[in-house]
Formats: C-alpha cells, structure tokens, sequence
C-alpha cells in the first residue's frame, strides 16, 4: 500500500502529468462550451458527441488531400457549423424534437465516418495509412525557462490556446454584447424576447452554429492536436461527458472551465493509473466514474438550494402573513 502512495505521489508531482490535463482538458472544454451556449439559448444540443467525430475524420481528410493541416482545420469547422444549423433547421423548422435530432446526429457521425473511412482510405480502424499532419504548438520564450510552470504550460498545441482563450469570449459574448442578451433572453423567456422583437428561430439557430463550431474545434483537436491521426470512436464519449459538464457548470463559460479540468484531470490519471498497478478496465472507466459521481453532486448541490430557496420563500411570505395579520394601530 505505501508503495501505491509513493508513485501516486510521483504522478501528481511530475509536470508531465499537469501537461496532460491541460491538454486532456481541451476538447471537453470545447464541447462543454457547445452545449453551455446552446443551453443558454434554451435549446439541448446532444449532438455534441457527432459533430465531434464528424469533424475529427473530415479535418484528416482535408489535410491529406490538400496537404495543409489550416484546411483540415477549416473543414473541420464548417463541417461543425453546418451540423450545427441542420440540427436547429431540423429541429425549430421542421419541428423535430431536438433530443432526437442529437441522437440521429451521434448515431449518423459514428456509422458515416467509419463507411467513408473505409472507403477512401481502405482503413477500418485508424487512418494510418494516409499521411497527415499535426497543428503547431506554441513554445513561450521565456515561459518555457520556469521550472515546473514552463513544463505545464509551453508545448500545448495552438488549438488547446484557443479553447482556453475562448472563455472569456463567451464569456464577453453572453454578458457583455446584444447578441449574449438575445441569447439569454430566448433561453429564459422566448415568448417575452418575441414580443419586443427578437427573432426567436434566428437567435437559436446562430448559437446552435456557435455550438457547432466549438464541437469541430473539439474534433479537429482529437485527430490533429492530440493524436495525428483519425481511429474510429475517438471522441470516447467526450460529447456526453460534455453534457455533465455543463449541467455542473450551470451554463456558465467560467463554470465549464472548472468542471471540463475536473474530468480532464481523470482522463489524466486514467492515462498514468496503469503504473499505479491499477486494473486497465478501471483505468479506462475512471472517467465516467467521475461523471457519475459530479452529476450526483451537482443534483444534491441542486436539491439543497431549491430547498434553501423554498424555505427562505415561504418564510418569507408567512413573514407578510403576519404583518398582514397586525391592526393597523399596532403597526
């Protein structure tokens, strides 16, 4: 047991392992992002999942037939934004019920990425036989110099900068901007936000594109950025730990941070548990464990509040009641 704490010990104190987080981090972050934007606007986006793996084999393809990982990226990303907008036109024009949307999307993106895998490359696993590329990555001249912080820090592939810098711009975008007040306004009262002229369909269809886009993001990173290549269900189910994340975060870009580093540290520690002497089918469940465990938190942390919330409201009302109940030469 003492011999299980000690290397425990050296995982948490190798830099290594907090270069792993940050990087593990990235595209759950991206995808949490996704769906806090598309739950601020009232609308779930299941589809997080799809996109992802969608976006993860296409940005492959676009590198090995342009020869340019930016167009891969592009691909990538429009391909994001287009699922993003089928999803709202299916869902907000055709009236289809958006959860079910989202399932047909994550079943579409899995069967359509293996089939064309197989049949443009010959591949049924991986896509090792095509020769693409990997994003930069962002070496910080002096950063890099600092012992432990520079370990950490410098090396993280460009789009793992973006995703991290994209919190404060959503978090801009939603509380600082007229399109963020739309948003939000739809999302808590789409009836209210139509009457003082809101396009309602308009606002819910540029979040889901929003959405869209960061779930490409988290895709190109996978195949790009955190491996360089494409391998059938690489997302591993990051789209629905997304979801968790971002009922944990109440919706907020800040929050999604906290909870997305949350379950990227077990992805983290799933990766180094195997030196632990840990059951690799453990290892490989830890981070779902994780999520089982946040959701149950953040629905007991739910519970107390609308409790608290109720208690403080009728307290609040039998404290009316009873200066109701007081003659008015007493009061």
């Amino acid at each position: 047991m003492s011999d299980f704490f000690v290397t425990l010990g050296g995982i948490v104190s190798n830099p290594n392992f907090y270069f792993t987080v940050l990087s593990t981090t990235v595209p759950i972050l991206l995808a949490t992002l996704g769906c806090a934007i598309a739950e601020n606007v009232g609308s779930t986006n299941m589809a997080e999942e799809g996109i992802m793996i969608l976006a993860a084999f296409l940005g492959v393809i676009g590198t090995a037939y342009s020869g340019s990982v930016w167009v891969g990226l592009a691909v990538a990303v429009v391909i994001g934004i287009v699922m993003g907008l089928l999803i709202g036109y299916f869902a907000l024009y055709l009236q289809v019920d958006i959860i079910l949307v989202g399932i047909a999307v994550n079943l579409i993106g899995a069967g359509l990425s293996a089939f064309l895998m197989y049949v443009l490359t010959g591949d049924r696993s991986a896509t090792t036989s095509l020769h693409t590329g990997t994003l930069p990555t962002v070496t910080l001249p002096l950063i890099k110099d600092i012992p432990f912080v520079g370990s950490i820090v410098s090396g993280q592939s460009i789009l793992a900068w973006v995703a991290y810098l994209a919190i404060p711009v959503m978090s801009f975008l939603l509380y600082k901007t007229k399109l963020g007040l739309r948003i939000r306004s739809v999302g808590e009262n789409p009836d209210a936000a139509s009457s003082v002229g809101v396009s309602v369909n308009k606002t819910k269809l540029i979040a889901l594109a929003i959405s869209g886009l960061l779930g490409g993001l988290a895709g190109a990173y996978l195949s790009m950025s955190y491996l360089p290549y494409f391998s059938k269900g690489m997302s591993g189910g990051r789209g629905f730990i997304a979801l968790a994340a971002t009922a944990m975060a109440s919706n907020t870009p800040v929050g999604s941070l906290g909870t997305s580093l949350l379950f990227g540290f077990f992805y983290a520690l799933s990766t180094f548990a195997s030196t632990l002497g840990i059951p690799d089918q453990l290892v490989t469940a830890l981070p779902y464990i994780a999520t089982l465990v946040g959701l149950v938190v953040f629905s007991i942390n739910l519970q107390h509040r609308e409790r608290k919330l109720l208690v403080e409201g009728s307290g609040g009302e039998g404290g009316a009641k009873a200066d109701a109940a007081v003659p008015a030469e007493d009061a």
